[in-house]
Parts: structure tokens; C-alpha cells; sequence
């Protein structure tokens, strides 16, 4: 009776269990039921976003920015020909503009998050890469879109420019492409892109390119010369040439390319004598400026009336220091000048001004400005004060003269840094660099970085192309 007992039980056991089984599979059959009677019953929304080739735009270098920043938030370029777009900051709407063929959003400094909606293409939730998003910056992104409801037609094509001289700056859609050896290829949606091209000493070209799915885009762009050239000479041998402030040689100078425009000569000898006068340089002129019989002034000192020095009334409008007793009060300028340090001394028409910093106010007019530190002096310098509009100077130091680094690689915006200090990001210029030393330079984007060390040897740019791997 005892083992009738347990065949019982586990008769029991094992029907429970078959039971479970098959109740389980039943609800997994029944399941998979549902979930095919539902995608049947309503159409599949297989539309989705996505962003690429995110980045900031660059201001070139000494020249002025063509692109807006706002001071407190932060503003992304999204390029779309898609209209409908909803952009979300932590539940709080984002104000928009919108524009031909793009949407500018304004965003809070320090964004990370931002979530993307549509009624059509859904909804997308876009962390930003490598960071945030700050103020004062303005950053582009594509925003692409794709259905499986509709056709799939080809989104992007390439276009590769080229460009006489090699080394010129490409702009598309106000993002700037840097050519280093003379050819561009972009990846770029279809449509029509507005494209400038410049490069210095020449004249800037203005295009706009049209890309289909049919071929891709080629085009050479040879850009016009717009450059001068100038000769200055002199009788008197340790007489210096100096062409808006910048020293060009002694006695007599033929110049190197320079753009059209006005210039400021300047020629002196020693800290006594002075000539002085405009010249307006037009394109392709090589103008040639004869100062031989020509009597040099003496440098006014401070205090001085250019009448005293006997200079003649044609010179009086472009004279080197005006008489500050006929100035009147809302002419004269605001003038700030810093040194390299605290402890380097500034000189203004050979008088110590100040050291470390000097403000003040100046009357219109021609001024020397030079630094001294232990002894060292710098070279001088010149600078012009117009009527009302303050000046901002910024002294080299005396101890040594400046070169500069041009740096480059196969990515953009590559982190650079010198000597282990963070100094921008490629491409870009490095300038007031002391020479005769070694720097190490390292260029870091994501996983890939370069480095290598560069002697600066004089005043020179130097030019630096690293690959990243």
C-alpha cells in the first residue's frame, strides 16, 4: 500500500507539471497571435531621424566672423528641407527660426540633451558629441530624415572643388573647409549649397552648387589675383621703412605681395627724424614712392604743434601728433596698452608711461609705442589715433622675437595642444611665439591624436600637417 501511495503522488507530480507546460505554451502561442493580429491591424511606422557630420563653426583667422553668436545661449545650424520639427530641452520648448533649406535653434549654455519630434518621422532623443553645447558658440548638424513608407531615393552626393591658388578656403553653407592640397571632397544632401572661396590676395568668389543624384559634382575654381606691389626709396642709408607700423628695411624696399588699399609710410632715422604720408595702392599697381631730395622733420615731442616743426599746411591733416590744445573734449581717443607682464615698462614717443598697463587719453594722431625690461629694449612700433575711438595694444615682450605655427591635419577641429597646453583646434594659426626653442605639439580628436616637436628658428610661419591615428 505504501508504494501505491508514492506511484500516486508522483502520477500527481508529473500531471501538474505537463499541465504547466502545456498552459505556458499555450500562452506563448496565443501571444505571438496578438502580436501578429496587431501589426496587421495597424500600419507599421517605420520612419526615423538621425544627425551627422556635427561641428562648430570657425572664425577665420584675422578676418571677421560671418557667422552670429549670442552672448548667454548657445546656437545650432539643424540643415533639413524638412519643415514640421518640434525641439525639446528637458520639456521645455525650443525657440526656432526658420530658414531656406535650415533650422536655427537657441539653446541653453551648457545643453547636452535634445529631443527631436515630428508627426511624421516620430521622435528622437540626440545627446550631444564630445560635450555640450555652450554660449557665444554656434554650432551645424544635418538632420536627416527616412520613411519605408516612401520611396528610398539617394539623400546626399559629393562634391569635389578644387581651387588656383591650392591653399584656399572654401566656404559651404557658412562652413568653413580649409584645402591643403588644392582639392575638397564634401559629402553633402542634395540641393542647391551656397559655396565662397577666398584666399589672400585674391579676389573672393562668390557660387552657388547644385547637387542631384545623377553624378557627382566637380568643379575647378580659379580665383582672380587681387595684389600690389610697392618700392620706396631714400637717400639716406640707416633711414627705416615702415609701412603701417610694421618695419619693412632700411633705405630703400621693394615689397612682397600686398592686398590693395590704403597704407600709412612711415620713414625715420634714429628717434629724430620723420616723414609721414598716406598711399592708396589699387589691384595689379606696382606703385613706386621716390623720397630722394626729400627733407626729413623732427619727431615732435610731447607737448609739440606740428606748425612749431615747420611742416607744411598740405602735411597738417595727416600729421604725426596733433596740437592737443585744439583738440576738442569728445575727440580725443581712449587708449589702453598692456605689456607682456607687470614688470615690463611701456614707452610712449620715448617717454615712460607706465608699467605693466597704461590708460589714458590721446588726441588724434602718430604714435611710437616700445617696451623695455632689464635692460632689453623692444622694437618700435607705430599706431594711429582717430578722433573719439579707443585703442587696444597688446606688447610683445622685449626678450625676444616672435614666430608663428600654422597647424594642420586629416581631421577638423582636432584639439592642440603646446607644450601640453591647450591652444585651439586645427586648423589654426599659433602666433607670438618665442623662437629659437623646441615645442612639442599634440593634436588629439576622439581616440586618434598626433604628436611632434618643431623648432621655431626665426620670425617665420611654420607651417604643420599631422595625421591622426
Amino acid at each position: 500500500m505504501k508504494k501505491i501511495g508514492e506511484q500516486r503522488r508522483l502520477f500527481r507530480y508529473f500531471s501538474v507539471c505537463l499541465q504547466g507546460m502545456i498552459s505556458e505554451t499555450v500562452r506563448m502561442r496565443y501571444g505571438w497571435i496578438i502580436i501578429l493580429w496587431c501589426m496587421t491591424a495597424f500600419p507599421v511606422m517605420a520612419q526615423r531621424m538621425r544627425i551627422e557630420d556635427f561641428g562648430r563653426y570657425k572664425r577665420p583667422f584675422l578676418q571677421k566672423s560671418p557667422f552670429t553668436t549670442d552672448k548667454r545661449q548657445a546656437l545650432l545650424d539643424f540643415f533639413t528641407n524638412e519643415k514640421g520639427f518640434q525641439f525639446f530641452v528637458e520639456d521645455a520648448s525650443v525657440a526656432t527660426t526658420e530658414g531656406e533649406g535650415m533650422v536655427t535653434l537657441t539653446l541653453p549654455h551648457r545643453t547636452s540633451f535634445l529631443v527631436i519630434k515630428h508627426p511624421v518621422y516620430g521622435q528622437l532623443a540626440w545627446k550631444v558629441p564630445d560635450g555640450v553645447l555652450k554660449k557665444k558658440k554656434h554650432y551645424h548638424a544635418y538632420l536627416h530624415t527616412e520613411s519605408l513608407e516612401k520611396e528610398f531615393r539617394q539623400q546626399k552626393q559629393w562634391a569635389l572643388i578644387s581651387t588656383v591658388p591650392e591653399h584656399a578656403i572654401v566656404y559651404v553653407d557658412t562652413v568653413i573647409h580649409p584645402l591643403l592640397d588644392g582639392t575638397l571632397s564634401l559629402y553633402l544632401p542634395l540641393g542647391r549649397h551656397a559655396c565662397r572661396i577666398e584666399s589672400p590676395f585674391y579676389q573672393t568668389l562668390n557660387d552657388t552648387i547644385e547637387l542631384t543624384d545623377s553624378a557627382r559634382f566637380e568643379k575647378r575654381y580659379v580665383l582672380q589675383p587681387f595684389y600690389a606691389y610697392l618700392t620706396v626709396e631714400t637717400d639716406w642709408p640707416d633711414a627705416r621703412i615702415c609701412l603701417d607700423g610694421q618695419p619693412l628695411g632700411m633705405q630703400r624696399i621693394e615689397t612682397s605681395r600686398l592686398m590693395p588699399g590704403r597704407y600709412r609710410l612711415t620713414v625715420d632715422q634714429g628717434d629724430s627724424l620723420y616723414y609721414e604720408q598716406w598711399l592708396e595702392l589699387a589691384n595689379a599697381e606696382r606703385k613706386v614712392v621716390d623720397l630722394h631730395g626729400i627733407e626729413l622733420r623732427p619727431f615732435p615731442q610731447p607737448g609739440q604743434t606740428i606748425e612749431t616743426l615747420g611742416f607744411p599746411n598740405e602735411v597738417l591733416a595727416d600729421s604725426l601728433a596733433s596740437d592737443s590744445l585744439q583738440v576738442q573734449p569728445e575727440q580725443w581717443a581712449d587708449v589702453h596698452i598692456t605689456a607682456f607682464d607687470a614688470d615690463t615698462e611701456i614707452w610712449l614717443n620715448r617717454e615712460q608711461v607706465g608699467q605693466g598697463e597704461w590708460r589714458g587719453k590721446l588726441a588724434p594722431g602718430f604714435y611710437a609705442v616700445s617696451s623695455k625690461k632689464e635692460g632689453l629694449d623692444s622694437r618700435t612700433d607705430f599706431f594711429w589715433v582717430d578722433a573719439g575711438k579707443s585703442v587696444e595694444l597688446n606688447l610683445i615682450s622685449p626678450l625676444a622675437d616672435y614666430g608663428l605655427l600654422n597647424v594642420s591635419c586629416d581631421e577638423v577641429d582636432a584639439a592642440v595642444f603646446l607644450n601640453g597646453l591647450a591652444a585651439g583646434f586645427a586648423p589654426c594659426v599659433l602666433r607670438n611665439l618665442p623662437v629659437d626653442r623646441t615645442y612639442r605639439l599634440r593634436l588629439v580628436k576622439g581616440r586618434k591624436a598626433a604628436e611632434t616637436l618643431v623648432r621655431l628658428k626665426g620670425n617665420d610661419i611654420v607651417n604643420v600637417k599631422l595625421k591622426l591615428k
